[in-house]
């Protein structure tokens, strides 16, 4: 509900920017929606679609306008996020990456922007919107080749762990020392699965504790509802037995040692919500996320 009134005001804003040109001060002017869009989908893609038509894409970002360029990008993405058709948002995307190749250095800019969007701040730019501005850099023949590397992996590990779609079905090694697929823990139940990574840091043990002792949550796991997958990003630590101790017995818990290089983690401790066909549903959320998702 209390995104539903951020989304509605950002929206009631959006019909009314023309009132309030000039108040805040941007990079360049951003685009208003004429009267005959009189839908919020109608006037966000509209807005999407014109966003930088204002933008000087040819001429250098001065350093000191960093600042505006991110605010600009963030107004951009959540434009997209509050009404905008997807695949307009997406075909945005890449005119304005193909626009801003005329200047390699705004090119890479306005990538690394989205990148830092989606990996250290908290915007909710969703995958396929990042893969667009990711396979635009990996494509760029003149970018040198370890920066078109650092972006294919990163779509790489995306495209594993997409939301919406199937989870990578990677092998772990259990406390038991079997080797197991993440589909072995498939429930003939609608069960939702809960895939907990962990790097046997101090913060991650307290994470797992707060969530393990949780009563909702365990009442969830106890009745079937909930499974966890606890997977320790590396090798079965030595001290595996003990280690096993903070679990709670309810959980599955393994480790590998190369499935953190293929799928989509940016936070650790990382969690990943699967529905009952292991699709994600929530991915890279901590433990206060979850605590609060299943309360609601």
């Amino acid at each position: 509900m209390k995104n539903f009134f951020r989304i509605a005001l950002f929206v009631i804003c959006l019909f009314s920017a023309g009132n309030a040109a000039g108040q805040i001060t941007t990079l360049f002017e951003y685009p208003v929606a004429p009267d005959t869009c009189t839908s919020i989908e109608s006037r966000c893609n509209y807005s999407v679609q014109h966003f930088w038509d204002k933008c000087e894409l040819t001429k250098p970002f001065a350093a000191e306008n960093d600042s505006l360029l991110m605010e600009a990008m963030k107004t951009y993405i959540e434009i997209m996020r509050a009404g905008a058709n997807v695949n307009v948002s997406l075909g945005s995307v890449r005119n304005l990456m193909f626009k801003a190749q005329a200047n390699h250095d705004n090119f890479l800019k306005l990538a690394g922007i989205a990148e830092y969007l989606l990996y250290y701040h908290d915007t909710d730019i969703v995958d396929d919107l990042y893969l667009t501005f990711a396979q635009s850099v990996a494509d760029a023949s003149w970018a040198k080749k370890e920066i078109r590397n650092h972006f294919s992996e990163q779509i790489k590990r995306l495209n594993t762990s997409k939301l919406g779609q199937p989870l990578l079905d990677f092998e772990y090694t259990s406390i038991t020392g079997s080797r197991k697929q993440l589909s072995d823990n498939r429930s003939s139940s609608e069960t939702l699965y809960v895939v907990l990574f962990s790097d046997g840091e101090s913060g991650s043990s307290i994470e797992r504790m707060r969530l393990s002792t949780d009563i909702t949550f365990g009442q969830l796991v106890d009745e079937g509802h909930i499974k966890v997958i606890n997977i320790v990003l590396g090798d079965a630590p030595k001290q595996w037995d003990t280690d096993s101790q903070n679990y709670s017995e309810k959980w599955e818990v393994g480790a590998s040692k190369d499935v953190a290089g293929k799928l989509d983690i940016r936070i650790m401790p990382c969690i990943f919500v699967l529905d009952e066909d292991f699709r994600v549903i929530a991915k890279n959320k901590t433990v206060d996320y979850l605590k609060n998702w299943i309360s609601m």
